[in-house]
């Protein structure tokens, strides 16, 4: 699947943009009409031309590379999104002189475009959630704010709004008789602020306060007490016995002690005939009862008030609703254990305490000596293994013990003192916390990683906002539910008699969990991080806030949406797709999956090849059909006939493999365990229910199973973490579990997975694999290079000296465009070239370094024929599939399957190295062709027969079943998963068909050939 490149070609003339020449037949005029595109040259566009039915489904599919997203995505949504900016403002439009416009002669029948695209989502703002992105916690704010029980987060009484009438008749039902005072808070602070404070009281006439619970008269003479602590005074407003004649009295003095209260008061009583105070008495008297009273919202218990509850309240991102220690992330850094001691075998004398190596001399010489007196008084060996110290002084030593007190003597001073031991932790983080080096607390943080908020426990929010709660869950809780459960939670409150307030808020909620339930994305929980998503969930996420907008008469242009999905949850996501289509919108869908290529409406083939040898329509009309096409739940629009095949299907890759005339085959033997296996023991991290997994040494083994079975959580968080740790020394901490057995048969390991090489602009496929090394190093031996005295960093567009200035190497300008989000249009000075003039007059066979790196990789190969190195790297980016990138593309245009499959260029450079290696690769085949997922089997086979052991986690039909070994986990998604269902050799799985995945692997739709 190609990514957008910056086009070489001239931008077409104004005219030529907005309106076909004269004398250009009218559209179709059809029930649905068509969106003419003439003469598209983007990229590698040959000057193409074709008419697509408006009002249907249509799917864009070819070998990578092809010219799809040119198409789609760079000439008919940018195009549409160009003629919507045209009819904005002139303040708005004053940019768009910088911006370029597609290479087409013109489109015509174009409507409003909205993209909806797989772009990887890692780097996104950790506060955007599933819930926000959604609006699913808009909703949500707004239900629990309405229906919430409020309850006081200190003694969980409960929160209620009283009027002055509700507070006398609570007074009242005291018993007759009861001596009264009637108390106003009026302030805590300390004495030297309350003598000013307690003089103005008096001017105003009030003759009594109660300070620290004792009431005192203010004409006596020191009657603060002494110190800097602080003091709590309420003044007295009233002496009064309750009595049906002092009601009016009563009233009045209540209403004063709120006004001086702030809606606060007290009332001290005693009842009737008991003895107020002990010089009067010899029995000992009865202490006062205290009644705590408040207007508006109270606790009943403790008298505590509480603003009126607003959905800001249950906001992360607002400071009503944020939890001020992490200020609503839910994280904060601290120090891990496993990465304080990474070595548990060595002693605390031999350095067990890696980060109490760090600091100044004077420093380190105080931890020796603490320690010294620690191992006197546990007491423990300095010199014994951390592992094989008892588990109550290892647990001491990280953490402290508040109830022990140690006899220490602080480093350089003689006296000892008794103190506790907060522990080493404890002490690193406030080394970490009040250090002025700048250079010792950034190499502290290598040991310390995001963990829950103590203080939320990761929930985000105030104590006061998560004692709000709706049918036993609080508004945290409820997030924390995957969205099918969240969905039925929300479904229940319809008999609540405390949602009648807020139906309205219910029902947008329970629409907005069913829209990601019709994406399939119910297993997704809905606090999950928006930037922790995979590709394919990010896009199904949006498509879902599509529906939630209900448009009509739009064209969506989505990019591979289900990339991610088992082929068990397709369905629902297609017949979202097919819902889209009914309501009068037209969905153009780059696509690869079969069983979404056979429910379009038209299919629409570009190829034949890649690159320059693409760009030509192959193929357009009709997909063949399953037995039984999936449909939409509702049709709401007029059946409008598929128009007829407009090009043969002579030459069309897709076809041949949709009716069996091409096989995905397997070009080497199939192989069985040989006894070595690599374990995974107890893993209970996420929703995996203490599973023990097992994978042959040697073998290229496929995980797969269900959206949000536990398979990414298994194998990347818990066994890829453990062997970054152990074979390649990364700073890493796994998910729950008991051990890993088997790490030891290999020396290096690799995890392949689609998170972006890079973020900037300045990294590109020639600065990840090191190609650009080589080209600097070639450019710099010219020999006008060499009379300029120019060396290889001149060519660098990463440093000053070579690259443009004025966009830093970047090779365009980034434009803030508002509330249109942020465009770039092409540098004015470099035109995108990212070079000075002065470097790019520096050539090799007539090219200069710019223009070097605008070539595809299939056509630096035929440049650089002769250099051997370069061919080397530029041959395993084409065995990969990626012939057609530029080896300058900026790597944030890359989609998530073209930077793994970057990564795995970078891995087979480097597969000279001794010994065998562990490769773990998350879902290889996203935004393959069945072409390209042919040459990616043979690469990951060689990888196999050279002794290395691969594990691939995958959805595709193909790639399972040409597995040496499969595991599966399930049966369903989030707590229905974390289940080890099936084990053993993928025909096995074929023939039983017992698991979600067994039914579609057999019988298989085009059989493959061994």
């Amino acid at each position: 699947m190609p990514a957008r490149k910056v086009s070489q070609a001239s931008p077409p003339s104004h005219a030529q943009a907005i309106a076909p020449p004269a004398g250009t037949p009218p559209p179709n005029t059809g029930a649905w009409g068509e969106i003419i595109v003439k003469g598209a040259r983007t990229h590698n566009l040959r000057n193409l031309s074709l008419r697509i039915p408006r009002g249907r489904f249509v799917v864009f599919t070819g070998v990578s590379g092809s010219g799809k997203t040119s198409l789609v995505f760079d000439t008919i949504h940018a195009e549409g999104r160009r003629q919507y900016m045209e009819s904005l403002s002139v303040r708005s439009r004053q940019w768009f002189g910088q911006m370029e416009r597609p290479d087409v002669d013109y489109i015509q029948g174009l409507s409003p475009v909205i993209a909806v695209e797989q772009r990887t989502s890692a780097g996104a703002n950790p506060r955007s959630t599933v819930a926000t992105i959604t609006e699913t916690a808009d909703y949500a704010r707004l239900l629990w704010a309405l229906a919430g029980e409020q309850r006081c987060p200190e003694d969980g009484g409960r929160i209620l709004r009283k009027t002055l009438d509700d507070c006398l008749a609570q007074i009242r039902a005291l018993p007759h008789g009861s001596r009264l005072i009637l108390l106003a808070p009026f302030m805590r602070a300390r004495p030297a602020i309350l003598r000013d404070e307690l003089q103005r009281l008096q001017l105003r006439g009030y003759q009594r306060v109660r300070i620290n619970g004792e009431i005192r008269n203010l004409e006596d003479n020191d009657i603060l007490p002494h110190g800097r602590d602080e003091v709590d005074v309420e003044i007295v407003i009233d002496r009064i016995t309750l009595d049906a004649n002092q009601g009016s009295r009563l009233a009045d003095s209540l209403e004063l002690a709120f006004r001086e209260g702030k809606n606060r008061a007290m009332v001290q009583w005693i009842p009737p005939g008991a003895s107020p105070a002990p010089e009067k008495t010899d029995a000992p008297p009865l202490p006062p009862a205290t009644l705590n009273l408040a207007l508006d919202h109270a606790c009943e218990r403790c008298g505590a008030t509480y603003d009126t509850l607003t959905p800001r309240h249950f906001s992360h991102n607002h400071p009503d609703g944020a939890c001020p220690a992490c200020s609503g992330l839910g994280r904060t850094l601290a120090f891990q254990p496993a990465l304080v001691v990474p070595n548990p075998a060595l002693s605390i004398k031999d350095g067990a305490i890696k980060p109490w190596r760090l600091g100044s001399k004077r420093m380190l010489n105080a931890r020796s000596s603490l320690l010294r007196q620690l191992a006197t008084q546990v007491p423990f060996n300095l010199e014994t293994p951390w592992q094989q110290l008892p588990e109550a002084t290892r647990t001491l030593l990280l953490h402290g013990d508040a109830s022990r007190i140690f006899s220490l003597r602080p480093h350089g001073r003689q006296k000892t003192v008794a103190a506790p031991f907060d522990g080493i932790l404890a002490d690193l983080a406030h080394t970490a916390r009040e250090t002025t080096s700048d250079s010792l607390r950034a190499r502290l943080l290598a040991y310390q990683t995001a963990s829950p908020c103590p203080v939320c426990s990761g929930h985000r929010l105030k104590p006061r906002s998560l004692a709000v709660s709706l049918n036993g869950l609080n508004f945290a809780q409820f997030l924390a539910l995957p969205a099918s459960e969240a969905a039925g939670f929300i479904e229940g409150l319809s008999s609540n008699p405390a949602v009648t307030q807020a139906e309205d808020a219910r029902r947008g909620l329970a629409e907005r969990l069913r829209f990601l339930e019709k994406t399939g994305l119910g297993y997704l929980a809905l606090d999950r991080e928006f930037g922790t998503l995979s590709g394919g969930e990010t896009q199904r996420v949006r498509l879902a806030t599509q529906l939630g907008l209900a448009l009509v008469g739009v064209t969506y242009v989505l990019d591979e949406p289900s990339i991610g999905l088992h082929p068990a949850d397709h369905q629902r996501l297609l017949n979202t797709l097919l819902d889209l289509r009914d309501r009068g919108n037209t969905l153009l869908v780059i696509e690869h999956d079969e069983a979404t290529i056979r429910a379009a409406d038209q299919i629409i083939e570009i190829g034949p090849e890649a690159g320059k040898h693409g760009g030509q329509l192959i193929y357009q009309g009709p997909p063949p059909r399953n037995p039984a096409p999936p449909q939409a739940a509702t049709t709401t629009a007029p059946a409008a006939p598929v128009p007829p095949p407009q090009t043969p299907a002579s030459q069309s890759r897709t076809l041949a493999y949709l009716d069996g005339t091409a096989k995905i085959q397997k070009n080497a033997p199939d192989r069985l365990p040989d006894g070595r296996w690599l374990t995974v023991h107890d893993a209970s991290e996420n929703n995996l229910r203490h599973l023990t997994a097992r994978f042959p040494i040697g073998l290229l083994t496929v995980i797969c199973g269900v959206s949000g079975s536990g398979k990414s959580t298994l194998v990347n968080d818990i066994l890829a973490a453990a062997a970054a740790r152990e074979i390649n020394g990364a700073k890493l901490v796994p998910g729950r579990h008991n051990g890993i057995t088997g790490l030891g048969h290999f020396a290096h390991f690799a995890l392949v997975d689609q998170t972006p090489i890079g973020t900037s602009p300045r990294s590109t496929p020639a600065t990840y694999t090191g190609l650009f090394d080589e080209l600097r190093s070639l450019y710099a031996a010219a020999p006008l290079a060499k009379i300029r005295g120019y060396g290889p960093a001149r060519f660098s567009h990463n440093v000053r000296g070579g690259r443009c200035e004025r966009c830093a190497g970047d090779g365009h300008i980034a434009l803030d465009m508002q509330f249109l989000g942020e465009i770039t249009a092409p540098c004015p000075s470099c035109q995108g070239a990212r070079y000075n003039r002065e470097t790019l007059e520096i050539r090799h066979r007539g090219l200069n370094i710019a223009e070097v790196l605008a070539l595809t990789v299939a056509e630096a190969q035929e440049f650089f024929r002769n250099h051997p190195k370069l061919q080397l790297r530029l041959g395993t980016l084409s065995q990969v599939g990626l012939g057609y990138l530029q080896l300058g593309q900026p790597a944030d245009t890359l989609s998530g399957g073209e930077a793994q499959r970057l990564k795995l260029t970078h891995e087979l450079a480097r597969s000279t190295r001794n010994g065998p290696a562990l490769y773990i690769l998350d879902e290889p085949t996203t935004g393959l062709h069945w072409d390209d997922i042919q040459r990616l089997l043979d690469l990951l086979l060689r990888l196999r027969d050279a002794g290395n052991t691969l594990l691939v986690i995958e959805h595709h039909r193909d790639l399972v079943r040409a597995a040496d070994w499969l595991l599966e986990l399930g049966p369903g998604g989030g707590s229905a998963g974390g289940n080890l269902i099936y084990e053993g050799p993928p025909a096995s799985l074929a023939n039983t068909r017992h698991t979600p995945t067994g039914k579609f692997l057999n019988p298989p739709s085009h059989p493959l050939s061994t």
